[in-house]
């Protein structure tokens, strides 16, 4: 199964609450999006925006910059960073996933960021 489908297959939101790319490509950076927002919707279509525009911008490293920053979150209950710790197995997998497709694919990708991201996903 290519990285699309299991995000799309892991995160169903991303289908039916879609963000436009003009929305990803204006808002880089997850972590500093105002407004609450459905972190089962909103990341895997960050994901799915860095799997279609490889190497075309910032939303790749802030993207995998926050999925370190999900995975290191300790407190269950801290909403704002929690994600991790809301994500099923299967999800906790797809993420790892992406993040060792980053790695792989994405030539701009920092690559130590996703180790410590994968230590912690």
């Amino acid at each position: 199964m290519e990285i699309i489908e299991e995000i799309r297959d892991a995160f169903p939101k991303v289908e039916s609450e879609p963000l436009s790319d003009d929305y990803i490509e204006s808002h880089e950076n997850l972590l500093e999006i105002e407004s609450d927002f459905d972190h089962f919707a909103y990341v895997p279509a960050y994901m799915l925006w860095v799997v279609r525009n490889k190497d075309k911008g910032l939303v790749e490293m802030y993207t995998t910059n926050a999925l370190a920053e999900y995975g290191r979150c300790k407190q269950a209950d801290y909403t704002y960073l929690n994600f991790k710790h809301r994500c099923n197995s299967r999800q906790s997998i797809v993420v790892r996933n992406f993040l060792n497709w980053c790695a792989e694919a994405v030539l701009t990708s920092d690559t130590q960021q996703i180790k410590r991201a994968l230590k912690n996903w």
